[in-house]
């Protein structure tokens, strides 16, 4: 659901394991190009090798820059049960705040993006996310930040 130009929202995903949440990320990024799908989980694999993702107890922080993104996005994926084992170091992920950036994207959008960023480092806004449990509630917090 799009709540406005840059922010999309998942509610109560059913998404179980790393794999599937890969492959929900690029069937977004995909619509229109379902043959780019592979590409898109590669690059969300590659840049999890490069490091972890996690940005705090529970919160994850997949992110690529695409020339097979079409429009740069942040989608927040409220997941229904927690993925037990994201890998071998990080476990119990609620919720993913994926940021999705094309290629050559103008530098409005990436100090937006960058704006959005800084909130991540409030612990407050985080945990607030987190104990949303209805989606009415979730997507007030997204829009104050």
């Amino acid at each position: 659901m799009e709540i406005n130009s840059i922010y999309q929202v998942y509610f109560n995903c059913e998404l179980k394991t790393k794999e599937e949440v890969h492959s929900f990320i690029s069937e977004i990024v995909c619509q229109d190009n379902p043959s780019q799908k592979e590409e898109v989980i590669n690059q969300l694999n590659e840049r999890e090798k490069v490091g972890s993702t996690l940005i705090a107890e529970h919160v994850m922080l997949p992110h690529i820059e695409s020339n097979q993104i079409k429009k740069s996005q942040i989608l927040f994926i409220r997941l229904a049960n927690p993925i037990r084992s994201w890998d071998c170091q990080t476990k119990d992920i609620c919720l993913l705040i994926v940021i999705l950036l094309k290629e050559n994207e103008s530098v409005q959008m990436k100090k937006k993006i960058s704006l959005f960023t800084r909130a991540l480092a409030d612990e407050e806004y985080l945990n607030r996310l987190l104990n949303s449990r209805e989606k009415e509630n979730f997507i007030k917090e997204i829009l104050k930040n």
